[in-house]
């Protein structure tokens, strides 16, 4: 074979090679999945959701595409869930107070003060309440796919006014997350409440209509809120703002097995990653937190003993329609007991 024929042939195998890496590369997904958050795009804990979307995308070498819609720009974070569970969109990832409205025992993650740290929750997801609770979820025509940790260690009220003991709520008006919530404001703090959305609790501060709300420390730096409630006293136990991961149950059911393999291992993946974004997240928006308001308050011994005292009470006065969700509080606190006089 000559020396120019034998370069032509060269020539055409790698440029017949390359063109087909171009085009396999250009090939339509097979699946497109709509993926509507709650979040702004910039938001710490949004970083779950480009993972999420990156290891569906690799996994699936391209055969699924999903397309993220952050704060809430395709569907209300209320009516999300709804979206999902109908088909309108493909998946989405919804707080746990919303969910605790169509499965009410999502209320141990709206009820204060059941857990005191972050790694307390994990062990709950990861143990039997996270089966129980995905199990009911499961019954109700809805398909979970995984959790994202939200830490609780920047959880706790922001106010226009230093707040370190519950009565210093006293007469205040304040955004709660939850029904619970209001109902520990009401009889701890003799405050009083009024729920806003997201979107508008800059705007009602400002003008005076709340003195402050449960939020978080990223809510001071994120959404700057530090401009019109420049206090904040750090209570762990306060919020939970976990989120999960659901998919739409027929499109789900119409992928090939390995594709739906390979959906659920992405969001394991990303719940195991979402505690790595949690732990990132308590140092970094403490500090910014610190340098943009005035006071960043951790309790005494003394105020936590405020804070916490007769929980038991509490729980039975919260929960008193909702008797499923009192027994996993109470055989919760129970585990958290044990394992702690364990160490």
């Amino acid at each position: 074979m000559s020396l120019i024929k034998k370069s032509f042939i060269a020539v055409f195998v790698l440029f017949f090679g390359a063109t087909s890496l171009v085009f396999a590369g250009s090939q339509k997904p097979e699946y497109i999945i709509r993926f509507a958050h709650g979040l702004p795009p910039n938001h710490s804990i949004a970083e779950n959701y480009d993972f999420f979307k990156k290891r569906v995308e690799q996994s699936s070498k391209g055969r699924i595409s999903v397309k993220l819609f952050p704060a809430g720009q395709l569907v209300n974070e209320k009516r999300v869930l709804r979206a999902v569970k109908s088909g309108a969109i493909e998946a989405c990832a919804v707080y746990t107070f919303y969910i605790a409205r169509v499965c009410p025992s999502f209320s141990i993650f709206t009820i204060p003060m059941v857990y005191q740290n972050t790694q307390q929750t994990i062990d709950a997801i990861e143990g039997p309440i996270g089966d129980v609770l995905f199990s009911e979820l499961r019954a109700k025509g809805y398909f979970p796919l995984g959790w994202i940790d939200w830490p609780l260690e920047v959880g706790g009220l922001e106010s226009n006014a230093p707040v370190h003991v519950p009565l210093d709520l006293n007469g205040k008006v304040l955004r709660p997350v939850s029904r619970e919530t209001a109902l520990y404001l009401e009889i701890y703090g003799k405050a009083q409440v009024a729920f806003v959305s997201g979107a508008e609790l800059y705007t009602a501060i400002q003008r005076g209509t709340l003195d402050g709300a449960v939020a978080g420390l990223d809510h001071a730096v994120e959404r700057k809120l530090s401009e019109v409630a420049p206090y904040f006293c750090v209570l762990p136990g306060f919020v939970i703002a976990h989120a999960v991961i659901f998919v739409n149950k027929r499109f789900y059911d119409k992928l090939p097995i390995d594709l739906q393999k390979m959906l659920k291992d992405a969001a394991i993946e990303t719940q195991k990653n979402s505690y790595k974004v949690a732990d990132k997240m308590v140092a970094v928006i403490t500090k910014k937190a610190k340098a943009c308001l005035k006071e960043v308050y951790y309790p005494t011994k003394d105020d936590l003993q405020l804070w916490n005292a007769n929980l038991d009470i509490f729980f039975r006065e919260a929960l008193k329609n909702n008797p499923e969700t009192l027994k996993l509080v109470t055989s919760e606190r129970k585990r958290i007991k044990k394992a702690a006089e364990g160490e």
